[in-house]
């Protein structure tokens, strides 16, 4: 065995995806679906994303590439879908506003759904600056109601999240559990009931099981309590 192969092997091992093969197999799934603008955002995404790492080291290209192929796994209904879905962290991370993102305006807007903006201000304290991100919070999970696409993505970027929830401190552990009980799922479960979004039930349906499942196991685990909101 080569050592490169090997490196490459370890590498899949560790941190289970390889950015590489994730990419390849969503440019071969865009190149037979004629999704042009996809390419194009995985693309963007690559470069945006360069040198980038997670918490545990992994290169950050991964989660994205991970929540496009997920979408995709499960049904996306359309290609702005899964634009949305791997541009979703680009403007947070990468100091790009929505609208100046190269692609539609239903992605820009997609996108804009999914970005937590604080507006402090240079003589707010901790407790201001904590009262503010609790507000900004509560109030683009809540917004997410508009959106099913972007909801979409929310819950499988959440599921990932979740998935390499161990690799974090605990801290991280406990925000992102309560977050998902508090915030996330009762929006979820509120979607499903609305009829216009027929077409995403099975999609939001399947994300609720899972999500909730993994969210209650590591709740049980860390000994988080969890309150009756859901």
């Amino acid at each position: 065995m080569s050592a490169l192969y090997q490196e490459r092997s370890d590498r899949m091992y560790q941190y289970g995806y390889d950015e590489h093969v994730l990419r390849r197999e969503l440019e071969y799934y865009f190149s037979e679906h004629k999704m042009t603008q996809a390419q194009s955002a995985l693309e963007y995404a690559w470069q945006k994303h360069e040198g980038m790492t997670r918490m545990n080291g992994q290169p950050f290209i991964v989660h994205p590439l991970f929540v496009a192929t997920f979408s995709i796994a499960i049904g996306a209904k359309t290609e702005d879908q899964i634009c949305i879905a791997l541009l979703h962290d680009i403007c947070e991370d990468c100091g790009v506003e929505p609208e100046e993102l190269p692609f539609n305006e239903r992605v820009q807007r997609g996108v804009k759904h999914l970005t937590f903006k604080y507006d402090y201000k240079e003589d707010d304290d901790d407790d201001e600056k904590m009262f503010k991100k609790l507000v900004v919070k509560s109030e683009t999970y809540a917004r997410l109601i508009e959106d099913p696409e972007a909801l979409i993505c929310k819950a499988i970027d959440r599921y990932h999240n979740l998935t390499t929830a161990e690799e974090l401190p605990e801290k991280n552990i406990i925000k992102n559990v309560l977050e998902t009980h508090r915030w996330l799922l009762p929006v979820i479960y509120n979607a499903i009931t609305i009829k216009k979004y027929r077409q995403y039930y099975h999609q939001l349906y399947a994300l609720s099981i899972n999500l909730r499942a993994l969210n209650d196991l590591l709740a049980l685990k860390h000994n988080i309590a969890l309150n009756t909101m859901s």
